[in-house]
């Protein structure tokens, strides 16, 4: 392995400094479905925070890719990588979506024993018996007749990365000697599909075939930077994505997102003493980055039960806002909320990656190299 991988484990590919990276941006995801209780915390930024998947898109391709690229040599090799891809996934998702599940029971039976009912959703019509089957097998956003924003709404992104590690896998396993020249067709064809909108209702997955490949094009050419690079370099750049995601005026600039995330990871891996290095490696965010897969899956679910706590129990005003139904709070409450939305997601994810996540990743790592070599 070359000077710029020494960073990367064998089996994970992990970098710390992007794990912050990761868990940095999995809070700022969270602020941006927080709604707006407040103006207070309408800034610029937060709105942006949706480009922050297509960040984990890039980080995931950079990993894997340095993990898995040179693995996948035959049949076998594609089943144990996807296996294990998921059960990194699957477990904290199927966790999520049976909670959600069961928000939609107590909803159904606030509306029909309690005379409860949502402002902004009915019981089981959102989240249908088909949106459920197609969560289940992750098909939720794939084309034109998926619904990708129900039940528990970040596992959209979820459903179309497990199908992207399986082309991945393929191009790797049955065209490994043009596997670059195929990466970058994926994304010279999925930037143009996006960009001109033909996107035929494949959105969601043009987005991370994208990301995706463009992770995987980063990492390969950052093994072959020989030169180097100003320690200040990754902080400029972060400061560029900053600015961006703060003054960015319509979502037509969104795809430059993809640019600045891969020239971030570059930076922080090929120099690897970097001031943003430094910051990045303080244990609470590195930390931060261990939970950021269970921060990401858990947090629309507090918010559902806080504003509804705000709803039904506190009986606060409530305004339309984007076509939604929203409880309204003063500054100063709305600053305890976010406090407490914070420490809450941050509780539960906790014990989700102790308790869920990291023994079920164990288990499914144990069964692969017992029984699929």
């Amino acid at each position: 392995m070359n000077q710029q991988g020494q960073g990367l484990t064998r089996d994970q590919g992990k970098i710390e400094e992007l794990e912050s990276i990761r868990g940095l941006a999995a809070l700022l995801v969270v602020f941006y479905h927080v709604p707006n209780w407040n103006p207070l915390f309408d800034l610029g930024i937060i709105r942006s925070g949706y480009l922050m998947v297509h960040l984990f898109f890039v980080l995931s391709g950079f990993v894997i890719y340095n993990a898995y690229a040179n693995r996948i040599k035959r049949p076998g090799d594609l089943a144990r990588f996807q296996f294990l891809r998921f059960g990194r996934l699957y477990p904290v998702h199927l966790v999520f979506l049976l909670v959600y599940v069961l928000i939609e029971i107590a909803k159904y039976i606030g509306q029909a024993r309690l005379g409860i009912t949502s402002p902004n959703s009915q019981p089981f019509r959102e989240n249908s018996l088909t949106a459920l089957v197609q969560q289940i097998f992750l098909v939720q956003a794939i084309g034109p007749t998926g619904n990708a924003t129900t039940f528990n709404t970040p596992a959209w992104s979820i459903s179309v990365e497990f199908y992207t590690y399986l082309i991945f896998g393929a191009v790797v396993l049955l065209a490994h000697q043009f596997r670059h020249l195929l990466f970058s067709l994926l994304v010279f064809a999925s930037l143009l599909l996006l960009a001109t909108e033909a996107t035929f209702g494949f959105g969601d997955m043009l987005k991370c075939l994208a990301g995706f490949f463009i992770g995987c094009l980063t990492a390969f050419a950052v093994g072959q930077i020989k030169v180097g690079l100003p320690r200040i370099l990754s902080l400029l750049i972060l400061a560029v994505i900053i600015a961006f995601l703060h003054f960015k005026t319509s979502e037509q600039y969104d795809l430059v997102i993809y640019v600045l995330s891969a020239g971030l990871i570059a930076s922080l891996v090929v120099v690897k003493n970097g001031y943003l290095n430094q910051l990045l490696n303080l244990r609470v965010l590195t930390w931060l980055g261990s939970i950021s897969y269970a921060v990401y899956m858990s947090h629309v679910a507090v918010i559902w039960i806080l504003s509804q706590v705000m709803r039904v129990i506190l009986k606060k005003p409530e305004v339309i806002i984007g076509g939604r139904s929203t409880p309204q709070l003063s500054s100063f409450e709305v600053v305890l909320a976010w406090l407490l939305l914070t420490g809450i997601v941050l509780g539960i994810s906790t014990l989700v990656y102790r308790f869920i996540e990291t023994p079920m990743r164990d288990r499914s790592r144990r069964f692969a190299a017992r029984h699929m070599g």
